[in-house]
Parts: C-alpha cells; structure tokens; sequence
C-alpha cells in the first residue's frame, strides 16, 4: 500500500511539474511576443522618421545641384571667351555675368545617426534597406570633402581679387542712389580689365569648374543612393502596413 500511494504522489508531483513548465514556457511566449510586438513598432516608426528625414534632406539637395550646374554651364561658357586669346578685351569683361551659389547642404542625419548608434539600426529587418542607410555616410563625407575643397578655392581666389582689384566703397548715407557701392561700366571696366587675361584668373575659373563637376559626379551618386533607400523604405512601409 505503501508503495501504491508513494506512486500516486509522484505521478501527481510529475504532473505539477509538467504543468509549471508548460506554464513558464507559455508566460515566455506570450513575453516574446509583446518583445516582438514593441519591436515591430519601434521600426515602423524608425521607418516613418527615416523617410521624412531623408525626403527633406533631398529636397534642398536637388535645389543646391541644380544651382551648381548651373553655375557650371555659365562658367564653361566665360572661360571659353576668357581663354580665347584672339577675342578682344571689351568682349571678354562684358562676358563677365557668371553668379556663384555658396550655399552648403547642412544634412540632417538626426535619426539615422540616433538608430546606429543606439544599436536600433540592427533591428531593421530589410538587409537591402540596412546595407543601404550604412553606405550613406561614406556619401556625405564625400560630399563635405567636395564643399570644403571648393570653399578653400573660394577663398584663395578671394586672396588674389585683393592683390589685383581695388576695393570700392559704400556710398555716404546722405548720397541717395540704387545700390549701395558706386559702381560704373568704367570701374567695371577697370577691374575686370586688369585680370580677365591674367593666366592665374584664368586657372581658378577652371579649377572652379573642375570642382564643380566633381560635385556633379558626386551629386549623381548621391541621388542614385537616395532613390534607393527612398525606393527600399516605401516599399517596406507598404509591406508593412504601415499608416
């Protein structure tokens, strides 16, 4: 009898066992799930952000391209006046209209740079969108090393406008007039007349252009990156649901 109860108790103390274990593993189911669940929503607004974030960032990119193209194809035309040693004087400083565009981009990468280096950037599933918002940076360090290489040539070219033109003056503020520096087609005439033949004036127009071009290629693979991540989260966003 004694051995009959005692194997009662243990079948009873297995089952109990048996129960709590499909107890804890249901409790750490159900814990993964939510894991899962808050992780799921975490991404699809990661997803949402890096969308917005790199929508703006584009858009004043493509401004900023267009601009310097534009200054591109103005420039080539003035330096193949400037350079053409048989054209005379007077057509070469009233070839003289070409408008620089200084503006930088100042990309925001206020997410992406948050997701990678809180770790969050593991948790994006897509391994094509992942590989893709990794090579980003390397484009925007690229980018910055083009802008920088252009602003020292600004600047040295800026050192040498000094050393060949007189600077003008403003006005007197009891002088009334429609710009603020007097400036004739003589005094135009005058400074552009001491340099516009210079060989060194001349290399900077075409370095200037060189960077520009540059900028060009790089911008090229900037948008093509860009179409790809926009392309790889839209269709991820979709995929997802996501509103």
């Amino acid at each position: 009898m004694e051995q009959n109860k005692t194997g009662k108790y243990f079948k009873y103390a297995i089952g109990e066992i048996v129960l709590v274990v499909i107890g804890i593993l249901i409790a750490l189911q159900i814990n993964n799930w939510n894991e899962e669940r808050k992780a799921d929503k975490a991404e699809n607004q990661a997803l949402l952000a890096l969308k917005n974030e790199f929508e703006q960032n584009i858009e004043r990119f493509r401004i900023i391209i267009q601009k310097r193209d534009s200054a591109q194809t103005d420039l080539r035309i003035y330096y193949d006046i400037i350079a053409n040693d048989s054209l005379p004087l007077d057509e070469k400083v009233k070839a003289k209209t070409v408008s620089y565009f200084g503006g930088t981009w100042g990309v925001q990468n206020t997410v992406l740079n948050g997701l990678v280096n809180s770790g969050a950037i593991e948790n994006i599933k897509n391994d094509t969108l992942k590989t893709l918002l990794a090579s980003w940076p390397n484009f925007i360090q690229r980018w910055r090393y083009e802008e920088e290489t252009w602003r020292r040539l600004k600047e040295k070219f800026q050192d040498y406008e000094r050393t060949k033109i007189r600077k003008g003056i403003p006005r007197p503020i009891h002088e009334k007039g429609g710009h603020i520096f007097k400036d004739s087609w003589e005094q135009h005439y005058t400074r552009m007349g001491l340099i516009v033949n210079d060989l060194e004036y001349q290399n900077f127009i075409a370095s200037d252009i060189q960077n520009l071009s540059h900028q060009s290629i790089v911008g090229t693979r900037i948008l093509q990156n860009y179409e790809q991540i926009i392309t790889a989260l839209n269709n991820e966003i979709k995929n997802r649901n996501i509103n």
